[in-house]
C-alpha cells in the first residue's frame, strides 16, 4: 500500500515538473514574440498634452485655447506603448503665429511638425497632426491697482470684540494679465478662512485667491490686523433733528428722542460724552420715496465705537394743520 503511494506521489511530482517546464517555455516564447512585434514600425495615433511658448511681446492669451493634440507617429512598438503609458506635455511654438482679425490670431500646426518632432525620439516621425489649426484670443498686457477683500470670519471670546477698523496690510494690489480679463476685476478677495476664540488684537496672514488662472497679483497674501479688547455696551437717549423740511410744512414726531446703543472697548467707556453724537432725519428722503416715517441716521459718532444702531429705527411723524 504505501508502494503504490510512492509511487502515484512521485507521478505527481513528476507531472508539475513538466507543467513548470512547458510553462517556463512558453513565457520566454511569449516574450521573444513580443519582443519581435514591439521592434517593428508601426503608424498610430497618440494624443499629447501642449504647453504654450514663445507668445508675442506684450501680449497675452485671453482664451482657453486647445491643450491636446493628436498626432500620427510612424516609430517602432516599444516607443509607441511608452508614449501610450507615459503622457508627456510637448511645448508649442507660436513664433510663426499669423494675425486672423481683431485680437484672434492663429497657427498652422504643420509649421510645428519639425519642433514637436525634435522633442520625440529620433526612432519617431510625425506624419500628421490633428487639429490642423490652433486658435487663439491673444490681448494686450494690463495692469491695474484693486482693492484687498476680506473673507474672513472672526469667533470672538465672550465679552471681546473689535475696537476699530479690521485692516488690511496692503489693501491694494496690482493686477495684471489680458486687457478683457484685467478690466472685469474691480477687486481681489482673500480665501475664506476663520480665526476663532479672539481674545486679544493679532495680526494673521491669509492668501489672496486669484480672480482668473491667466491673471498675476503682485502680492500672494495679505496681512490682517484686528485691535481686540474687552467690549461693552453704552448707550445714550438723544433728541434727533429734522433736516430739509419745507418752510410751510410743522410737523410733529413719536417719539421724540432716540435710544442711540453701541459698543466700546471696556478702558474708553468713560471717554464716550453724550454730545459726541448727532442724529437727523432727513425729510427729503421720506418725500422721494413715498414713506409715511423718517429714518433716523447718526451723522457724528466717536470713531472708537462700534456696533453702533438706533432705536426705534422709524419715527412716526404728523403734519401739522
Amino acid at each position: 500500500m504505501s508502494e503504490i503511494s510512492n509511487s502515484k506521489n512521485s507521478e505527481v511530482r513528476q507531472n508539475q515538473k513538466k507543467l513548470r517546464i512547458f510553462l517556463l517555455f512558453l513565457l520566454l516564447a511569449t516574450l521573444f514574440w513580443s519582443l519581435i512585434k514591439l521592434s517593428k514600425e508601426y503608424i498610430a495615433e497618440v494624443e499629447f498634452e501642449l504647453a504654450y511658448s514663445d507668445i508675442p511681446n506684450n501680449k497675452l492669451i485671453q482664451n482657453e485655447p486647445d491643450k491636446k493634440v493628436k498626432l500620427t507617429l510612424k516609430t517602432v512598438g516599444f516607443k509607441l506603448l511608452n508614449y501610450e503609458f507615459k503622457k508627456r506635455v510637448l511645448d508649442y511654438s507660436l513664433t510663426e503665429i499669423e494675425r486672423k482679425g481683431g485680437s484672434m490670431y492663429f497657427s498652422e500646426t504643420r509649421s510645428n511638425t519639425n519642433y514637436l518632432q525634435a522633442q520625440l525620439s529620433a526612432e519617431t516621425v510625425v506624419l500628421n497632426i490633428e487639429p490642423d489649426t490652433l486658435f487663439f484670443d491673444l490681448g494686450v498686457k494690463r495692469s491695474k491697482k484693486v482693492p484687498v477683500i476680506s473673507q474672513m470670519d472672526f469667533q470672538f471670546k465672550t465679552g471681546f470684540s473689535f475696537v476699530g477698523d479690521v485692516v488690511l496690510s496692503p489693501s491694494e494690489i496690482n493686477i495684471s494679465g489680458p486687457e478683457k480679463v484685467i478690466d472685469t476685476i474691480s477687486e481681489v478677495y482673500t480665501v475664506k478662512d476663520e480665526l476663532n476664540d479672539i481674545s486679544e488684537t493679532f495680526e494673521y496672514t491669509v492668501s489672496l485667491a486669484s480672480p482668473n488662472d491667466v491673471v498675476v497679483l503682485s502680492e500672494e497674501a495679505v496681512v490682517v490686523k484686528g485691535e481686540v479688547d474687552k467690549i461693552t455696551d453704552g448707550s445714550y437717549n438723544l433728541p434727533f433733528k429734522v433736516v430739509n423740511l419745507p418752510r410751510d410744512v410743522i410737523i410733529s414726531t413719536y417719539p421724540k428722542e432716540v435710544k442711540v446703543v453701541y459698543q466700546v472697548a471696556l478702558k474708553d467707556y468713560n471717554k464716550i460724552p453724550e454730545n459726541s453724537f448727532r442724529v437727523q432725519c432727513d425729510y427729503k428722503q421720506t418725500e422721494d420715496n413715498n414713506l409715511d416715517y423718517l429714518i433716523p441716521k447718526l451723522v457724528d459718532k466717536p470713531e472708537i465705537i462700534t456696533n453702533v444702531k438706533i432705536i426705534p429705527n422709524k419715527i412716526e411723524f404728523l403734519i401739522k394743520k
